[in-house]
Formats: C-alpha cells, sequence, structure tokens
C-alpha cells in the first residue's frame, strides 16, 4: 500500500523514489500520482512529502495527485536544450538539478518507460552531473512492486466494481445467447445465421464500456480444442455450438487506465458430455482444494505444489512432474490482480518466488486441465482478497456452473 513506501524504504535503504512518465502509459506512475493521468516528474524523499514537477497547461489535473507542486516553468528546459544539443543529456541535467534543489542524496530509485538502451544513457548522464546521488539496484521486488502488492480500501472498492460490471456483461450475454434457437446443434441468431464467437465477445464488450470499463487487455472465448490451449483468445467466426465447452476468460480495465478485474468461466450450452463434465468437476475440486489451502504468512509456491500432486493423483500431467507438458496442468495457479492484469503476489513453482499471502493482497485461483486434441479444456478462475485481518474473501461470488440451459 502507498502508505508503506516510507516503511519498505527504510528496509531497503532507499533514500529517495524518482519516478518520470505519463501516468496513462505507466503504471507505476499512475499509481504514484494517486491516478492523474498527466506527464510528471515525482520525486519522494524517505519521511517526507512527495514533489510532483508538472507541465503549465496540466497544473489543475496535477492539483489530483495530493503531491506539492512545482511548476516546470520554474526551470528554463529551453536553455538547457540549446546548451546541450542532446535531448537525453538535457533532460538528465534537469533532473539533477531538481534533485539537488530539493537536496536529494544517497540511494535513489528510479523509475520511467525508457528502451532500455536510451534509459541506461540517461541514468549515466544524470550521475554524471549529480555526484551525491548513488543509483539503488538492490535484489528482489523492486519498492513499488512490494507496495502495490498490498491493496487499500479504496483500491479494493475499485476492483469491486469492475467485478460487478463483468458479472454484468457476463450474464448479458448468457441472457441473450438464451434467446437463440437450435438448429442442426448450432445456436442461430435467426432463421438463417448461426451465433458466432464474435456475438458473444461482441455483446460482453458493449456491456462492459456501457459500465465504464474496456478490453484493454484482450479476453478469452475460446470453443473446443481452441478452449484446449490456455491462452488462445478463441476464433470470431467460430458458430457457437451445443455440447462444446467454451472458456470465458474475461479481465477488464477501468476505462481511462486504472484497476482490473480477471474472471473465467467454462460452459457448455444445452448440455455438456461425460469427460468435460468429469474435467469440470476435477477442476472445481481443484478450486476448492487450493482455495483451503490459503493462510496469512504462508508462501504461495507451496500452495502451488499442492494443486499439482492433486491433479497428478487424477492422473494429469503438471509442470512438477513433466516440466515441458503443453496438456493437462500446463500453466500457474495464480497472479496478482491490480493495475496491472498479472501482478505480484504470483503462485507458482520457481524456487525464487518467495511471495507470500499477505493481508490487502488480490490474487487469483484459477486451476485448469487442456487437451486440446481432444477437443477441449476447461479453466475455473475466482479473484480473492485477503483483509486486514486476514480473513479469506472470494470476491468473484459467482456460481462454477458448467452448463447453461437453452
Amino acid at each position: 500500500m502507498k502508505k508503506d513506501l516510507d516503511r519498505l524504504m527504510q528496509k531497503m535503504k532507499v533514500d529517495a523514489i524518482y519516478a518520470e512518465g505519463n501516468g496513462n502509459r505507466d503504471t507505476n506512475v499512475y499509481y504514484l500520482l494517486n491516478g492523474a493521468n498527466i506527464f510528471a516528474h515525482y520525486v519522494k524523499k524517505i519521511g517526507a512529502p512527495a514533489y510532483v514537477v508538472h507541465m503549465p497547461i496540466e497544473r489543475e489535473v496535477a492539483q489530483k495527485t495530493g503531491h506539492r507542486l512545482i511548476n516546470i516553468n520554474q526551470y528554463d528546459r529551453q536553455k538547457i536544450l540549446e546548451k546541450y544539443h542532446d535531448r537525453h543529456k538535457a533532460n538528465a541535467y534537469f533532473v539533477s538539478e531538481l534533485l539537488g534543489d530539493l537536496k536529494v542524496k544517497g540511494n535513489v530509485i528510479f523509475y520511467g518507460d525508457f528502451p532500455l538502451g536510451a534509459g541506461y544513457k540517461y541514468l549515466k548522464h544524470i550521475l554524471k552531473f549529480n555526484r551525491n546521488i548513488r543509483i539503488y539496484d538492490g535484489k528482489g521486488r523492486g519498492l513499488i512492486t512490494l507496495a502495490r502488492a498490498t491493496k487499500d480500501d479504496d483500491e479494493v472498492m475499485r476492483i469491486r466494481r469492475v467485478r460487478n460490471a463483468v458479472v454484468h456483461a457476463f450474464n448479458a450475454m448468457l441472457k441473450s445467447a438464451r434467446r437463440c434457437r437450435v438448429r442442426d446443434g448450432f445456436l442461430m441468431k435467426d432463421r438463417k445465421r448461426k451465433l458466432l464467437i464474435a456475438d458473444l465477445r461482441g455483446t460482453i464488450r458493449r456491456e462492459l464500456f456501457a459500465r465504464g470499463n474496456i478490453d484493454s487487455a484482450g479476453m478469452i472465448v475460446a470453443q473446443g480444442r481452441d478452449a484446449g490451449i490456455p491462452h488462445n483468445s478463441g476464433r470470431d467466426r467460430q458458430p457457437v455450438r451445443l455440447g462444446k465447452p467454451i472458456v470465458f476468460d474475461i479481465f477488464p480495465q477501468e476505462i481511462g487506465g486504472g484497476y482490473f478485474f480477471d474472471f473465467t468461466r467454462t460452459i457448455c450450452f444445452g448440455y455438456a458430455p461425460e469427460p468435460i463434465k468429469n474435467l469440470h468437476r476435477t477442476v472445481e475440486d481443484a478450486f476448492e482444494y487450493a482455495y483451503g489451502e490459503l493462510r496469512v504468512g504462508n508462501l504461495t509456491r507451496p500452495v502451488e505444489q499442492k494443486v499439482c500432486r492433486f491433479f497428478e493423483k487424477q492422473g494429469h500431467k503438471t509442470f512438477m512432474n513433466s516440466p515441458k507438458t503443453q496438456v493437462g496442468y500446463c500453466h500457474s495457479l495464480g497472479h496478482g490482480v491490480g493495475l496491472n492484469i498479472h501482478e505480484s503476489p504470483f503462485f507458482n513453482l520457481l524456487k525464487m518466488n518467495k511471495d507470500r499471502i499477505k493481508p490487502g493482497m488480490v490474487f487469483t485461483l484459477e486451476p485448469g486441465l487442456y487437451y486440446p486434441d481432444k477437443g477441449y479444456g476447461v479453466r475455473i478462475e475466482d479473484v480473492i482478497y485477503v483483509t486486514r485481518r486476514g480473513k479469506i474473501v472470494n470476491l468473484t461470488k459467482y456460481p462454477h456452473r458448467l452448463v447453461v440451459p437453452i
């Protein structure tokens, strides 16, 4: 959480944070600017309020950051550019002057969205101009990554609102599909036209947008064989058939940049063949098993290992017994959700994974089984919230229903 910044800075021996960029393109900048979509320079010394350097045309939007403001016109940027004839060098000189004016010294952690080469050159120039600072390059997760891993009440509220829009959109899509007639095993929009995967996807997108959310990262609506490949987004021109499993993975974001939600259900319209029923039951059992293993303070990696063993006992391959498998349980159990659709904490088998379940975390649980050569795959995904008191709460609260009657 943002309130943890000073504590994390002290723990990591960071004297100051410097970030620059546009809030609508860089989630770390968006986070530090408290959601203001402007280009800005952010500076915070340990134990002190943050400063935001803004463009004059964005002075009123900059007030929404809640930080102390500096109008960039206080610095003669044009004169600096004319002196150095190199934008990277000129910007580095400006930043070194800014840090000097704010009396920043010691270890500084830098954030920004640069091509690697340009970023390297930029930092070298800053160090050349300002001998009082050092670039912090500590091991492990970054400071902002650690702060963002836990959410405050406002962040959780925003995630809940996106959840409400997802559930509404999914229900609207189901309602629309159930009005279709059936002919030769296909759902029909009218007498001549079959219902397509594109129609299901389009309904969900329209309903999400109407409630202030956008499909910014691309949803999955994958039927049959496509459902058997975890990140196959599905084929829009494919007709919707009865009895075929369709994986809906819906992960929209607040319009204007903001928080995500992540939701996956596998359904069959009309009926489900026995192999699909059995697979869905196994995945649902794995979800309940994983949910029961969640405890504050526990590492995430052992939960992943236990889910792998669960699936292996049912005769399915996993990354634990078959590291190169592309069938069975062939992805990780979950990930954090926030300003990025995938962020800390992570559930995986990596030995370097030291993530622990902590109060304030919001993350997914999404076990699945995939067999594209057999023509099917199943995934169930809910979003979990750990309250301040350590209670494990399912934010999704939506049934894991397989068959949708037609």
